[in-house]
């Protein structure tokens, strides 16, 4: 049973900072975001009985600097757990894909890959890190925000991944997984039969 929706945080539910690094604490990037449709969907979600977190690469930021980001835009109450790796300039540092990371905040969340799914812009880090770790994954797939450099690894199926186009496509991507994984929690109200 899917239980739990672990969030990607830049280009997936708010705009990344200039220079697409956090410099600077994320919480002091002024010019950062939400994404359209975010909080929609994050209340969709919440009201389904979903647990959600927050996972994310991050150059300086911790995880203490992307709460209070969280908290000034608004959407902080939305996750019981955030994690920001701090390591995009520190190759001693794990980061999304390696699948440490994953295990982290399944251990943190005290939960199995199976009842989680990662959603996020990132093929490379985000959709291949969750399908590697077991976790299923929603790929963030608009070309305005989508990334992808490899082409080639295969994935494993399951767990599964839903591509969708936009974070307002969440929910009902959340719906079929539900259905496909025979859950009894049906997040959308989507006719399992």
């Amino acid at each position: 049973m899917l239980t739990h929706v672990i969030w990607d945080l830049g280009e997936t539910l708010v705009t990344p900072p200039n220079g697409g690094q956090d410099l600077q604490p994320l919480d002091l990037c002024m010019e950062i975001a939400l994404r359209s449709g975010v909080v929609e969907t994050l209340e969709t979600i919440r009201q389904s009985g979903c647990v959600q977190a927050v996972l994310s690469n991050t150059a300086t930021s911790d995880s203490d600097a992307a709460r209070r980001l969280l908290e000034r835009l608004g959407i902080a109450s939305y996750f019981t757990f955030i994690y920001a790796t701090q390591s995009e300039l520190d190759d001693n540092k794990p980061e999304k894909p390696d699948p440490v990371v994953f295990e982290l905040v399944l251990n943190a969340l005290g939960i199995q890959a199976h009842q989680a799914v990662m959603v996020g812009n990132s093929w490379d880090n985000d959709i291949l890190g969750a399908n590697r770790s077991g976790l299923h994954a929603i790929w963030l797939k608009n070309p305005a925000v989508a990334a992808r450099r490899d082409e080639t690894t295969p994935v494993q199926s399951p767990p599964w991944i839903v591509p969708v186009w936009d974070v307002a496509d969440v929910p009902q991507a959340l719906g079929v997984l539900q259905a496909s994984t025979g859950s009894e929690h049906n997040l959308m109200g989507l006719s399992q039969d």
